[in-house]
């Protein structure tokens, strides 16, 4: 469940998102289940975030930091996700459908179960990452 005082202040905008967060390292990031459809979150720090069956269709997330973020049942269809960092990142059985993953670092992420169905993948670092039962048809930059 997301916590309203932290989406607020993330819908307020980067700067004020940024500036709470570097003055709140300690305090869990509940972002689970909001609505953050074509949004764009570009510099926010997302780093831990809980955004677990969170709707973020045709986010703008490109350069965002999601280090060890749960993105778990996450829907990121056609989600702008070019150089983010996802490393560590769980997405099990999210939703990749048509996103763009180009030069994500998608380290030692969780993928298992994730439909990543057209997704374009050129040059993403998938280094350690697990795609044990992900979908990969008619994904692009995937060897």
């Amino acid at each position: 469940m997301a916590d309203r005082e932290q989406v607020k202040l993330l819908l307020a905008g980067v700067e004020a998102w940024n500036g709470w967060r570097s003055e709140n390292r300690g305090v869990s990031i509940q972002l689970g289940g909001i609505n953050l459809g074509g949004a764009s979150l570009g510099g926010a720090d997302l780093t831990d975030a809980i955004l677990a069956g969170a709707d973020v269709t045709d986010g703008d997330l490109s350069g965002k930091d999601l280090r060890k973020a749960l993105l778990i049942e996450a829907n990121l269809r056609g989600s702008d996700l070019r150089l983010a960092d996802l490393s560590g990142a769980d997405l099990t059985d999210a939703n990749l459908t048509g996103a763009n993953l180009s030069g994500a670092d998608v380290t030692d992420a969780n993928l298992t179960g994730a439909n990543l169905s057209g997704a374009i993948l050129t040059g993403a670092i998938l280094t350690g990452a697990n795609l044990s039962g992900a979908v990969l048809t008619g994904a692009i930059g995937y060897p």
